[in-house]
């Protein structure tokens, strides 16, 4: 039985010896603060070592433990491609920007981002948040239609996948238990580098092969996205994906909007400020889903009981012309400086004098850019 164990130790100990060998290499090869400068902004996560949004935003969320002002950006597709950080950072230098928005999200993906956010601040830090959270109707998608699929682990999201992907969590009977705890976040995302680096060559590697063999049209270009007209086939074919992907039903749950009263409330709780903003989608897509209208007439009652709230602002975004739109639901880049200097001239961003010099040096930009303020 020694011998045995002799053996065990030394194999063990040259696996150790061999991954330490590997994360020396991998950390001078491909530095940890190689891309991580600045604020975060999950559009660069393909570009990063992370390569999905709800891995970038769940490694990285730990750089927002800062006591500084922060506005922190977080909802769908629509949210990330509609309210560039870049863009929102020139209007507000006096705050930190950040844009944590993870694609294909709900409510209740959101509400989870909010609490990996808070779990690894402090409370001052906490006093400093701004969420703006960006809704429209296929973000109240039940977590029964989202989250139960062939794909995953029934009933988890992508955050709890990333969550569960490296020992950070555990799954228990109540939900994600953590194993690391919070303030070990980086400590943690620097003894996983080597992974990360092999899934980063492996993709880098097997691009052009993927692409290829994918089918799917090549990423298009801001010129393109600004000039492209969706079809009358292409509007059928994107009202259909959504009726399926919101389960095939008539009317939204009551869940996902009880869920977004408590994750305002916590948000409020911990002495922090939510904007809710009401995202604009095209014309005929409102005209085409019975479930925008029911969203409508839920958040006509919503919004102006949170608003009421301290600490709670509203934007009803203006925009939904059809020609503003490259698909369904994401914005033009033209567009998106109007959707920043709307977001932008909200009271809650600034104080009297700030507010004053905001409005005069936002309607000198908007008339070089030949579009006049709109909000509704």
């Amino acid at each position: 039985m020694k011998p045995l164990l002799v053996q065990l130790a030394r194999l063990g100990g040259a696996v150790l010896a061999l991954y330490a060998a590997l994360l020396v290499i991998t950390l001078v090869a491909v530095p940890l603060a190689r891309g991580d400068a600045g604020p975060l902004d999950a559009s660069r996560a393909a570009s990063s070592l992370y390569l999905t949004e709800p891995k970038y935003v769940f490694m990285e969320r730990g750089r927002l433990n800062t006591p500084t002002d922060k506005v922190l950006v977080l909802g769908a597709s629509n949210s990330l491609v509609g309210f560039k950080q870049a863009e929102l950072q020139r209007l507000l230098p006096d705050r930190e920007v950040h844009n944590i928005s993870v694609g294909g999200s709900n409510i209740t993906q959101l509400g989870q981002i909010v609490e990996l956010v808070r779990e690894v601040q402090t409370p001052a830090a906490r006093r400093h948040d701004t969420y703006v959270l960006g809704l429209w109707y296929g973000v109240f998608a039940s977590d029964q239609a989202r989250w139960y699929t062939p794909d995953r682990h029934a009933g988890d999201t992508d955050i709890d996948i990333e969550r569960y992907r490296y020992g950070f969590f555990r799954r228990g009977e109540s939900g994600a238990v953590p194993l690391l705890p919070p303030r070990f976040l980086s400590s943690g995302a620097a003894l996983i580098h080597p992974y990360l680096v092999a899934d980063q060559l492996a993709r880098d590697v097997t691009q052009s092969l993927r692409e290829r063999l994918s089918g799917k049209p090549h990423k298009l270009t801001d010129q393109e996205r600004n000039a492209r007209v969706v079809s009358d086939a292409e509007r059928q074919q994107y009202l259909a994906f959504w009726r399926n992907y919101m389960g095939s039903v008539d009317s939204l749950s009551d869940a996902p909007f009880a869920r977004l009263r408590r994750t305002v409330d916590a948000i409020r709780a911990d002495g922090g400020k939510v904007v809710l903003v009401d995202m604009p989608i095209p014309r005929w897509h409102a005209q085409g889903s019975t479930l925008h209208a029911d969203y409508e007439r839920r958040m006509a009652q919503l919004l102006p009981e949170l608003e009421a709230l301290d600490g709670v602002a509203v934007l009803r975004l203006s925009g939904d012309d059809d020609d503003d739109f490259s698909d369904e639901v994401h914005p033009k880049p033209r567009v998106t400086p109007r959707w920043a200097e709307e977001l932008a001239a909200l009271p809650l961003f600034h104080d009297d004098n700030q507010r004053e010099d905001h409005e005069y040096r936002s309607t000198l930009r908007q008339a070089d850019a030949g579009f006049s303020r709109r909000i509704r």
